[in-house]
């Protein structure tokens, strides 16, 4: 075990152990008793404890008197060498105060109160005024003697063209004129000053324009005119002639440009060839003004100095399009109109890829101007913030990029109108391949029709995506529920589209229902549930499309906010120019997204309160990327709608294909001739009443769905999809209960009131007979699995609705019969007992129906019974009384009188 404290794990009990040792309340006795506190060991090695204790404490008390002898020898070392410096200021101490005391002595005198004052500071400042007035008088003097002779030495030099000592001259004299303010023939003055400089300023123009022309090949002459325009105080002319002179070459090459023209492309109606052409060549200019700052940034600092080439590096970008903006609104035009009904087809995204190429020119040029500005700041030569600077480049940019103006401003129409272009191929696909689909056609052409529709539905989420790029591109954010309406609009058309083409698939199959009835066949089921899946996925597309939105918002809104930031860090800056005064520091660069942010605030934001629209934008952009708790609200509500159409149109095609043999057995039930057949001579043969062959077809048929519903339910990822779309499977069997409810008779039916009949919970007590399964007899087997579990219910969904369906039209059908004789009720009440073991056999609850087994007991009532069972009924309950109606209307029908 080693000595060294050290080396000692630490615990909490050897932390309190350290921390009494520099405690001043320290004792052996507490820090023995403290280390020996928690020890239960036995006494020797409690002895052992305490000596370890005790070494510990000894080596420590050692160590530090270690430390004490050490501080104690550095402060003997110290002290010596204070001792003398306090001695050496004392002295001095006493020697300036002996100087100040013989200075006040020497120098005091007194004024008329008595009061003592410095003689010597009066002289001093008698004398400071006398040299300052002395000084003056000289400039005075020297000015007016001369006057005469500089002006006349500045003919000769402009004769010589000798234009250095000329200004040199003209110099001189503004000097003189400065100093004989006040003196009289002051204007005459000036009047020749104005007029010499007029002349020297005609001599100069002519030198400063053959430096200009030659100044790609020496600028050692427009060094001299720079100097010369230094001294006359005219730099900002000439800055003004060296930005004009500049972007010569790039304003040719605008002007030049001349695409090439493609003749079969003119003959063409919607070509825009040449147009595009100009989209294409845009970069390759751009690239030549990007050449140019380049070189510029490098001939300004030469010629103008450093400190001014930032500011010359904007003007030039602003002369490189100053000029060509009318010539760039009528290039972009022709591309693509700013009127949506004129627009050609694909012209807006041209417009949009020119606007992105003049968002990384953009950024590249500010990158270059920046790079000018800070290489001058690190240098520690740069006496301004960069504000300033910052402001100046933001107005270039809006200059360049206002031709865009319209377009932003107008995104909503002109993407709407751009993507409806886009999605004409798409829709006629759909159209075409819907055209030749009938039953006579063959199960083939259902198949290839399916697939085609499968593979053509996603085709939209690209062109939307499209939408939502040319949105962040265009708008940066601003506008964003027009653009949102626009693409929402766009995914409804679409939707409406396939929703059209599966009510033409339906209507097409289903126009010959009778050879629908006679080819039926479990592939015909699977094609329709294939739409079913498809119109599943494109839900749970939609779904991640519209998470993926919400994403890009927060994304936006956050590039927005970061624009405010650094737009309020400018503004502070501005009022502060001073580089020291002032926390803000030029951004070295700024992005794409950054550019378009403060082009779009400027072009798409509030004009009047262009802060207050911003912060509205960033509100409604978080608010609009909040999913909220309740999960209802949706960015594309018009799609939604239109996704439950087509899960409806998908909902009517199963149930018509489904269906389609109920329909023709059912077709002439009510004609049949053996609702008014007569009883039989012998009693003994209605005991052999058997089901009508209509009824045993019907039933063969429903537990054929079986069959033909579990393939398509039995893979669990085509079912994840289907089961997307199934709200409201039951809507399609409505229909048949509500002419069933009108041909009964019923007064002042309801929705609620059908809704109640036909789903038949509530009337279970109301019937003479239920044999309906509940939910525990209709519960599935113990040890199922999920997926089994999963396939069951979407089965017995189906088979719900479909036998909803078939028992409504079979009610309607007996609400019609002309007669209803005994032998027809005995007829009736057999074909709805096959029905209820039919029904029974499927294992779906709420099935039979309650009508079913109470329609088979009316029908065996006895002509007393049925009349005494319909005075039962309570007329004041509307579900009483819509039974009661369909009881009355089998008591006519088997000629009995009722009240």
């Amino acid at each position: 075990m080693s000595l060294s404290t050290s080396t000692v794990p630490s615990n909490p009990a050897e932390d309190r152990l350290s921390s009494m040792l520099s405690s001043p309340n320290f004792s052996v006795a507490s820090y023995l008793n403290l280390a020996l506190t928690s020890d239960n060991s036995s006494p020797e090695q409690l002895q052992r404890r305490m000596a370890e204790l005790a070494l510990q404490l000894q080596l420590q008390t050692q160590a530090c008197h270690e430390d004490i002898g050490r501080i104690g020898a550095e402060l003997q070392a110290i002290m010596p060498r204070c001792a003398a410096d306090v001695g050496r200021l004392g002295v001095g101490l006493e020697g300036m105060k002996v100087d100040a005391q013989t200075l006040l002595e020497t120098t005091t005198v007194h004024n008329e109160e008595g009061e003592a004052l410095s003689g010597s500071l009066e002289t001093l400042s008698t004398l400071h005024a006398l040299q300052s007035n002395l000084s003056k008088t000289k400039d005075i003097l020297t000015a007016a003697a001369t006057w005469d002779s500089t002006i006349a030495s500045i003919s000769p030099l402009l004769a010589e063209q000798n234009l250095n000592d000329a200004v040199d001259a003209l110099s001189q004299l503004e000097h003189g004129e400065r100093a004989l303010q006040g003196m009289p023939q002051k204007d005459d003055r000036q009047a020749e000053i104005a007029k010499i400089r007029t002349q020297v300023q005609v001599m100069l123009q002519p030198q400063l324009n053959h430096a200009l022309q030659n100044m790609s090949s020496r600028l050692g002459p427009l060094q001299q005119c720079v100097a010369l325009y230094s001294k006359l105080d005219k730099m900002d002319s000439l800055q003004e002639e060296y930005v004009k002179n500049r972007p010569g070459e790039i304003h040719k090459a605008w002007f030049g440009f001349a695409p090439a023209i493609d003749t079969a492309a003119i003959e063409a109606s919607s070509s825009n060839n040449n147009d595009s052409g100009f989209i294409a060549w845009l970069p390759t200019w751009y690239e030549k003004v990007l050449s140019l700052l380049t070189e510029e940034r490098r001939q300004s600092s030469t010629v103008f100095g450093a400190e001014m080439a930032p500011e010359v590096l904007v003007l030039v970008l602003k002369e490189c399009f100053r000029p060509i903006l009318p010539s760039f609104e009528s290039r972009l035009k022709s591309t693509c109109s700013a009127d949506p009904s004129t627009m050609k087809e694909g012209a807006f995204e041209s417009i949009c890829t020119a606007y992105e190429s003049t968002l990384r020119f953009l950024s590249l040029a500010y990158e270059l101007i920046a790079a000018s500005f800070l290489d001058v700041a690190e240098s520690g030569n740069q006496t301004t913030n960069g504000a300033g600077l910052f402001d100046d480049i933001k107005e270039v940019s809006l200059q360049v990029a206002s031709p865009f103006a319209k377009y932003m401003q107008s995104f909503d129409q002109l993407e709407g109108k751009h993507s409806e272009m886009a999605t004409q191929l798409v829709s006629k696909d759909i159209q075409q391949c819907v055209g030749n689909v009938s039953v006579g056609n063959g199960l083939e052409a259902l198949q290839d029709a399916t697939e085609r529709l499968k593979g053509l539905a996603p085709f939209v989420f690209p062109l939307v995506n499209g939408a939502l790029d040319r949105f962040e591109l265009m708008s940066g954010g601003f506008l964003v529920g027009e653009a949102l309406a626009a693409v929402d609009q766009i995914l409804t058309d679409h939707v409406g589209e396939m929703v059209i083409s599966i009510r033409t698939l339906s209507a097409a199959m289903t126009t010959d229902n009778d050879k629908l009835a006679d080819l039926f066949d479990e592939q015909y089921v699977l094609c329709a549930m294939d739409l079913l899946k498809m119109a599943g996925k494109f839900k749970r597309d939609l779904g991640g499309f519209e998470d993926g939105t919400r994403k890009r918002l927060t994304m936006i809104a956050g590039r927005l906010e970061d624009h405010s930031k650094l737009k309020l860090e400018v503004e502070e800056a501005k009022l502060s120019r001073s580089k020291t005064s002032s926390a803000f520091t030029l951004p070295d660069s700024l992005s794409v997204v950054e550019i378009d942010a403060v082009l779009a605030e400027e072009f798409c934001g509030d004009q009047e309160n262009p802060e207050d629209g911003t912060i509205a934008a960033v509100s409604m952009l978080k608010r609009l990327s909040t999913v909220p708790e309740d999960d209802q609200s949706v960015l594309y509500p018009k799609t939604e709608d239109s996704i439950q159409r087509l899960a409806n149109s998908c909902h009517s095609f199963i149930f018509d294909v489904c269906s389609a043999v109920p329909k023709k057995q059912l077709r002439d039930m009510s004609d049949m001739p053996a609702w008014s057949e007569m009883s039989e001579a012998n009693p003994m043969d209605s005991y052999g009443t058997l089901p009508q062959q209509y009824v045993t077809l019907i039933g063969e048929h429903m537990l054929a769905l079986v069959q033909a519903f579990e393939p398509f339910a039995d893979d669990p990822e085509t079912l994840s999809l289907a089961n997307e779309v199934m709200d409201k499977v039951r809507d399609v069997a409505v229909q048949p209960w509500n002419e069933f409810v009108a041909t009964a008779g019923v007064i002042g039916s309801s929705e609620s009131i059908i809704n109640t009949l036909m789903v038949g919970n509530d009337i279970t007590g109301l019937v003479l007979q239920n044999s309906a399964l509940t939910e525990e007899d209709a519960a599935f087997e113990e040890g199922i699995s999920d997926a089994e579990k999963a396939s069951a219910i979407f089965c017995n969904v189906w088979l719900d609705a479909i036998g909803l369906a078939v028992t409504g039209k079979m009610l309607e059908k007996i609400m019609r019969f002309s007669q209803l004789t005994p032998k027809g009720c005995e007829h009736l009440s057999a074909d709805f007992n096959y029905l209820i073991n039919v029904f029974s056999a499927l294992g779906v609850a709420g099935h039979p129906h309650p009508f079913i087994s109470h329609i088979a007991a009316l029908a065996m009532f006895s002509d007393g019974e049925l009349k005494a069972h319909i005075d039962t009924r309570n007329r004041g309950d509307p579900i009483e009384g819509a039974l009661r109606a369909v009881e009355v209307r089998i008591a006519l029908l088997r000629g009995i009188s009722v009240d």
